[in-house]
């Protein structure tokens, strides 16, 4: 039998939980039932287990038993992530915290075998110059590779066997999307691509690696039609202060093509009104564009700018619309809360991307569909190469193979 404490306490933590989720999603939102359904598995999952010392090792042992890392680690996957800030929010009620708006998780723990050796491959890519940003996103894979090698006993490069990179494979299926591993593969190839990991092997892994494809067009995509756009735009009730804040993201979205992180991030200084122009320092390529304001922007943005956004000292147009009003969060993409304007505009969602970024997606596509060429689109999304812009309009094949053949390779 449980202890009638462990459980009174952990339960009453349960239940604050809900009531925060419900004040600050709104109980019939998608955001909310999802954290709510979590909330009732662990519930259950703390019911039929013996009793425990005291709650924080229930809610450690559940993390990582559906997170798959120790507490407090970070998610292998985005499935997993909202199990983590689910159990994160609860550990925080329970020491009489108010839950956090966004987690800084514990990053993985390369084993100590491979320390050095991650080490030294962190150098070697900074001789080679490449960006912060790509040797942490490159060692973060590593560590994955190198955990599981651990987990097998494996605790030398030389000790590592053609079987096990196939086990290594078979572990990722249920664990990453098939771009997911089709990552990480890339970054153990670029890994043994250096003569000094190489030789430490009794084979040479290459050919293995090379030889394994992902299905890279397994993602979901997110085209939908002008004529669907435009049915998802006027569904929105711009009679609300979240209508007319999503209206706005939403217009920024599939008229000029800018992603959510530019939107979030873009600030007054950037908007001449006398121009009628925006200007805008991209987040990912670190590129300004400058883009015309268009009436139907124009009107968009005095309407939110006059009557729903806070009055508050910040240089950013977009602000939270509740305490604390500060800016909208990197990780703040907006799908679930987006999702509801295809339904009421009756357009099909199932298998497709829903967020600002499916817009933006939108674009790319009905444009390639116009004619306009890919080098010209990739000048309008604020791509560095018409290469990436391929990744936006991959359904038509037939006239990506045309345009490949038009657009110079650098």
């Amino acid at each position: 039998m449980i202890d009638s404490n462990y459980t009174e306490t952990l339960y009453d933590v349960i239940q604050q939980f809900r009531e925060y989720i419900t004040q600050n999603h709104g109980s019939d939102s998608q955001t909310a039932q999802a954290y709510l359904r979590i909330a009732d598995d662990f519930q259950m999952h703390v019911k039929d287990k013996a009793p425990l010392a005291i709650p924080e090792l229930a809610i450690q042992e559940y993390y990582s038993l559906m997170v798959g890392v120790p507490p407090f680690e970070a998610p292998p996957s985005k499935s997993k992530e909202r199990y983590a800030r689910t159990m994160r929010m609860i550990y925080d009620i329970l020491h009489n915290e108010e839950p956090k708006r966004r987690y800084i998780n514990y990053p993985l723990r390369c084993p100590v075998p491979y320390q050095d050796i991650l080490s030294r491959y962190e150098t070697v890519m900074r001789d080679d110059q490449k960006s912060p940003g790509t040797i942490r996103t490159r060692s973060g894979r590593m560590k994955v590779f190198f955990i599981f090698l651990a987990d097998k006993e494996c605790g030398a490069l030389r000790d590592i066997t053609p079987e096990l990179f196939a086990d290594f494979i078979s572990s990722l299926r249920d664990r990453y999307s098939s771009q997911g591993k089709a990552s990480i593969l890339y970054t153990i190839r670029n890994f043994f691509s250096y003569g000094e990991f190489l030789e430490q092997l009794p084979f040479n892994p290459l050919p293995f690696l090379a030889g394994i494809h992902s299905q890279k067009h397994e993602r979901l995509p997110s085209f939908y039609t002008t004529d669907e756009v435009k049915r998802v735009l006027n569904a929105v009730d711009r009679s609300t202060p979240w209508g007319k804040t999503a209206y706005l993201m939403m217009l920024l979205a599939c008229v000029y093509g800018l992603r959510s992180s530019d939107i979030k991030a873009l600030i007054f200084s950037g908007i001449n009104w006398k121009k009628r122009t925006i200007t805008v320092l991209q987040f990912k390529t670190h590129r300004e564009v400058s883009l015309p304001i268009t009436d139907e922007v124009m009107f968009a943005l005095l309407d939110y700018i006059k009557n729903v956004r806070p009055k508050v000292d910040s240089p950013y147009v977009f602000i939270r619309l509740r305490k604390p009003y500060i800016p909208y969060s990197v990780n703040d993409h907006f799908g679930d809360k987006i999702l509801p304007y295809f339904k009421l505009a009756g357009v099909d969602t199932k298998g497709k991307h829903h967020g600002l970024h499916s817009l933006r997606h939108s674009l790319a596509t009905n444009l390639f569909e116009s004619g306009t060429p890919v080098n010209e689109i990739a000048v309008i999304l604020g791509h560095t190469s018409a290469a990436s812009t391929k990744a936006y309009v991959w359904s038509d094949i037939e006239r990506l193979r045309i345009a490949a053949l038009e657009v110079p390779q650098k």
